[in-house]
């Protein structure tokens, strides 16, 4: 009798207890590790790619190191779903989409529709996460995903997948979160700056062979959705002036176009102030930085430096304003600090969406810098 009772309370709470049983092994995953978006001919082309974590375990078992396999796969469709699905037909397992490190669009795919298209996909579907890299090339999305890091490195460490940690030791232009890229996307009097990469085929060689490398090489500006243009990194270095996170970025001195001293710059705080006077709108910047002296080809004294500095980044937030404003972009984002601060100023003075600014919107810039380490020996003082 008791072993009847016991098997009937067993039959009872059977269907109550939870488990795993419909969880599928790791190894029967494919997963994604970034996805890339062209568009041809008039056709969304979805790219994937795949990694394998051999090296990664064995890196930790301390076993040899095989080189990592990388695979991409394509789809094609008049739109992201439907390039997505037709990607799928030649699928050999089913795709993870949980553990995307990276989105990367082309330069022709940086269009209103297709960027509405993959960002809808990535808010309805629940295995998408928000904190994915993103940025541009405009190179090809193929050759991007199978640029390989030196030493054998997984391609989880290269700057596709992980750009913050080169950021932190050379900052240029700041990597982009999806969340923040869907902010500026969507927010009135935003500018969206994407990060650029190609690839370097020059700077590297391994084993007596040629090791082609990613490098970040500029930004893509994005505008009330629409594309203004790509920029080369030289033009664009005025950016890490007034970008808050910027970490540690060098700054070279020069007198009679020779090189005088290279500065490490950090703790970067800048602001933008808009101010009316007379009917004309004008923004004045001002930066505060820390910086320290790291190389000194002659000699020369501490104000002589910062005198320098201060004039070289000012010219160089001028640079990047007079050559964002020749594509009708507003690369330093003077329309948001005013949208910011005085919003029915800014709905008063904007036209479609934009701001009107000209070369004399720009105002005064104080810079304002602390030396906080000269080296040895090298500076002489007044």
């Amino acid at each position: 009798m008791r072993f009847i009772r016991l098997l009937l309370v067993i039959i009872i709470f059977l269907p109550l207890l939870t488990g795993c049983w419909g969880a599928r092994e790791i190894e029967h995953l494919a997963y994604v590790n970034s996805i890339g978006i062209d568009y041809v001919k008039g056709k969304v082309v979805f790219y994937i790619q795949l990694i394998s974590f051999n090296n990664i375990a064995k890196k930790e078992a301390g076993s040899a190191i095989n080189k990592q396999v990388v695979s991409i796969g394509k789809g094609e469709g008049r739109t992201v779903d439907e390039a997505i699905f037709d990607l799928y037909r030649t699928a050999q397992q089913r795709l993870s989409w949980s553990h995307v490190k990276t989105l990367l669009f082309t330069e022709a795919a940086l269009r209103e529709d297709v960027i509405h298209g993959i960002l809808d996909q990535m808010d309805r579907y629940y295995e998408f996460r928000y904190t994915i890299w993103t940025m541009a090339t405009r190179g090809s999305i193929e050759n991007t995903f199978n640029a390989y890091p030196t030493q054998n490195m997984s391609t989880l460490y290269s700057q596709l997948n992980n750009p913050h940690d080169r950021y932190s030791q050379n900052s240029l232009v700041a990597p982009l979160y999806l969340h923040k890229f869907i902010w500026k996307w969507d927010e009135s009097g935003q500018i969206l700056l994407l990060p650029t990469v190609n690839i370097n085929e020059n700077d590297w060689v391994e084993n007596k062979k040629p090791s082609p490398q990613l490098q970040q090489d500029g930004i893509c500006a994005i505008q009330n959705k629409q594309l203004m243009g790509c920029f080369k990194l030289d033009d664009m270095l005025g950016l890490r002036w007034l970008e808050k996170k910027t970490v540690r970025t060098p700054l070279a001195l020069e007198t009679e176009q020779k090189p005088l001293a290279m500065m490490i710059v950090q703790k970067v705080k800048p602001s933008i102030e808009p101010r009316t006077s007379q009917n004309k709108l004008t923004f004045h910047i001002k930066v505060k930085a820390q910086c320290s002296v790291t190389e000194q080809e002659k000699p020369a004294t501490e104000n002589e430096l910062k005198e320098l500095a201060v004039e070289e980044i000012k010219k160089q937030i001028q640079k990047t304003y007079l050559i964002g404003l020749q594509s009708g972009a507003d690369l330093l984002g003077l329309s948001n600090s005013l949208y910011r601060s005085n919003p029915a100023e800014w709905h008063r003075l904007e036209k479609d969406g934009v701001l009107p600014l000209k070369p004399e919107s720009l105002g005064e810039i104080d810079v304002s810098l602390g030396l906080t380490d000269v080296g040895i020996a090298k500076i002489m003082k007044k």
